[in-house]
């Protein structure tokens, strides 16, 4: 019973940390940063979608493997957990840099900014879920 509420709290955390992370993107989209080349995702664009279809995959296909059984593909979650953390923290800097010196919305800046903080936090509650110390019964 223990192992399955790991399990369902393992799935729960690696749902809400993707659906952040894939939010994130698009919110930053719309922001002054998709006007900053000739290469950045812009609201709506395939190269957005293709973002967000690439975030779904790392996250989901081992999570779909870990649910199947394979308790170790947990590591790989992790891995792929931490490198969501470099994405939001990377994100949060660069739109922080170019709100500086922009014009942007300061709407679109705060939900940046709350969705990329809420990622960040849902990463590492995930770490702390997936990690925690076990509860062992002992039988007398």
């Amino acid at each position: 019973m223990i192992t399955q509420n790991r399990k369902s709290s393992i799935i729960l955390a690696t749902i809400v940390s993707a659906i952040l992370l894939c939010s994130l993107l698009i919110v930053s989209s719309l922001s002054s940063l998709s006007d900053s080349g000739p290469n950045v995702n812009k609201f709506g664009d395939v190269g957005m979608w293709a973002s967000v279809g690439t975030i779904l995959v790392f996250y989901f296909l081992p999570l779909i493997i870990y649910v199947l059984g394979v308790d170790s593909m947990k590591i790989v979650m992790a891995v792929f957990c931490g490198l969501g953390m470099l994405i939001v923290i990377t994100v949060l800097l660069v739109m922080a840099f170019m709100d500086i010196f922009s014009s942007n919305s300061l709407i679109i800046s705060i939900g940046a900014f709350g969705l990329g903080v809420a990622a960040l936090i849902s990463n590492i509650i995930w770490y702390v879920v997936a990690f925690r110390a076990g509860t062992t019964l002992y039988e007398s």
